[in-house]
């Protein structure tokens, strides 16, 4: 039971060290700025209030600070591997190689069908401005995705894997909490999308060397396009710039193949596949 419970635990953790890192930052903001209080105190407009509180770099602290609490508690309770958690010799860099092509193609193709899908994005204004500043920018594009392979893959996932559950149950728990995890409409079905691909990356190389990698590149590129476009990112279509749905369409679907083709090659040919078998327990017990 406990290879279940503890990686759940580790979602609660980073869930609560979120709102209490948001708590924490709101109420030093308060203590800094008493204008802010009176303000509060007045019955003012409470989203430009949030925007006040949260704005800044306040935002990208919690996000960072939660992070690292998060890692401290898995790492207390043995959910990580720190010989390989982030070991670049263990990489087999020739299919390492075709497996962040692969998961390029399939995010450039799953990014341009959540535009056609346009869900809410709640979190299109906070994003913008946090990649107006150093902070901001460090935390989602460098220090976030990092954090985020450290409790995921390694602590979700990893856990799992080496305590005997079966694979895809573990890829694909590790994926689907990941998406949700993200509470906004616009990110979950691709960040649990992301999520599976990286969890296959994550089982094979048995660390986080690729999928950090991605997931820098990923939030990067994103970070970019909001800093250098402004508020006109809010209104940047990727369809537009292929010519519409007429083009759009066939170039997500090449997209998915060329990734799915990709990641049955990775699979098949990646040598470390066993690397697992040295931490299934030795019992009757079933994989699940």
């Amino acid at each position: 039971m406990k290879k279940i419970l503890y990686p759940i635990l580790a979602v609660i953790v980073f869930v609560f060290a979120q709102s209490a890192a948001g708590v924490g930052i709101i109420a030093f903001e308060l203590i800094k700025n008493p204008e802010l209080l009176k303000k509060l105190r007045s019955g003012s407009d409470p989203n430009a209030l949030m925007n006040s509180l949260m704005g800044g770099d306040s935002l990208s602290w919690a996000i960072i600070i939660s992070g690292i609490v998060t890692i401290g508690i898995i790492a207390l309770l043995k959910m990580v591997d720190w010989k390989r958690v982030m070991d670049f010799k263990m990489v087999d860099w020739k299919w390492g190689v075709v497996s962040i092509i692969a998961c390029v193609f399939g995010i450039f193709a799953t990014n341009t069908l959540e535009e056609i899908i346009d869900l809410p994005n709640l979190m299109e204004e906070e994003f913008t401005n946090m990649s107006n500043s150093l902070m901001g920018a460090l935390s989602i594009g460098l220090i976030g995705p990092v954090i985020e392979e450290f409790i995921f893959r390694e602590g979700v996932e990893g856990y799992m894997l080496r305590n005997g559950v079966n694979k895809w149950v573990a890829i694909s728990a590790s994926a689907l909490v990941f998406g949700i995890i993200h509470l906004n409409p616009a990110q979950v079905p691709f960040a649990a999308a992301m999520g599976f691909l990286l969890g296959i990356i994550y089982y094979k190389t048995g660390n986080i060397v690729i999928t950090s990698i991605l997931h820098i590149v990923n939030n990067s590129v994103a970070v970019w396009q909001m800093y250098t476009l402004g508020e006109a990112a809010k209104d940047y279509s990727m369809v537009e710039e292929l010519g519409g749905l007429t083009v759009a369409i066939p170039v997500i679907v090449v997209g998915i193949a060329v990734c799915v083709f990709l990641m049955v090659k990775f699979w098949k040919k990646y040598p470390v596949e066993e690397v697992w078998n040295l931490f299934t327990p030795a019992t009757n017990e079933s994989n699940l």
